[in-house]
């Protein structure tokens, strides 16, 4: 018999993150009667996780290998394997807590939704930069439960889907080098009409390791975030319509950012550091406008 839900994961080279998020799904807490597997899709092409994935004892698991490095590649191999009537999507950095899918099944007993995507907290591996804390740098958005969403908060970090609406529709690889992939698929179910809430009950843990607790990581991440949603903007509506949107705007912000400097240095450096990321959001945007390329996961 079919299971309930499927767990998909993507991985590439992350072995001591996965083996943290596979100990934490043995800890769940699911509801009495709902039946569940985890798929584990590698996407390292020397297969890297074999061995641990091998050793694993989790029930329900199954291992796969996608050698092409994509990760919107290996988020397909993940759909076309899954058997659930709902896919819950989890990162390999991240771990879920005991009432994590009891949350969601939870929620969608209510049947006014087609999505449910929950909160993803930080925590760091180690204090590397002390000023840079975790609850004003690296904290995500949270909403009240049931809070109706829009495509800017979908990603597959923590998310719990309908099946049957990507039965036809995959994650396009033209973006799995470059981000977005998730968040440009759900976007499309969006226009289709889907309904997509959030649940903060359901709550997942990002392990942040000591390279990331850093403001070069921040940057690169927040140049990488105003690429992808420029990228995504000019696939929606056209490159021309995009321009004459996004040029101004972001040579406004810029500007803001580059006035806001003296009186940010005042604030100290976690104010400057504020500004700075949202002067490389921006930068972002400019560089997608001007038509470059940007791989933040095409190194090896």
């Amino acid at each position: 018999m079919d299971p309930d839900v499927s767990i998909c994961i993507a991985s590439c080279r992350r072995p001591e993150g996965l083996a943290r998020l596979l100990a934490s799904l043995a800890r769940l807490e699911p509801p009495d009667g709902l039946a569940w597997e985890v798929i584990v899709v590698d996407n390292d092409p020397e297969g890297g996780a074999a061995p641990l994935l091998s050793a694993c004892g989790l029930p329900g698991l199954r291992r796969l290998a996608e050698p092409r490095r994509n990760i919107a590649h290996a988020r397909n191999r993940a759909l076309d394997a899954a058997r659930g009537r709902w896919l819950a999507f989890l990162d390999d950095d991240e771990v879920a807590e005991p009432g994590w899918l009891a949350a969601f099944a939870a929620r969608v007993r209510a049947g006014d939704c087609d999505g449910l995507f929950g909160p993803v907290l930080p925590q760091l591996e180690r204090d590397v930069t002390p000023w840079l804390r975790a609850e004003a740098f690296y904290a995500r958005a949270r909403h009240p439960t049931g809070t109706r969403l829009g495509r800017a908060e979908l990603s597959t970090s923590n998310a719990f889907v309908r099946r049957s609406l990507l039965e036809r529709r995959r994650f396009d690889p033209a973006l799995g080098l470059r981000g977005g992939s998730d968040t440009e698929l759900f976007g499309r179910l969006l226009e289709l009409g889907a309904r997509f809430l959030w649940c903060d009950e359901a709550r997942v843990h990002e392990w942040v390791p000591p390279a990331r607790h850093r403001l070069g990581w921040l940057a690169q991440r927040a140049f990488r975030g105003g690429f992808v949603h420029t990228l995504l903007e000019q696939r929606r509506r056209g490159r021309t319509a995009a321009a004459l949107r996004g040029w101004p705007r972001s040579l406004a912000g810029l500007a803001l950012c580059a006035l806001g400097l003296p009186l940010a240095a005042l604030g100290g450096r976690a104010a400057l550091a504020r500004l700075w990321l949202r002067g490389c959001t921006q930068a972002g945007h400019l560089w997608a406008l001007l038509g470059r390329d940007y791989q933040e996961y095409g190194a090896a």
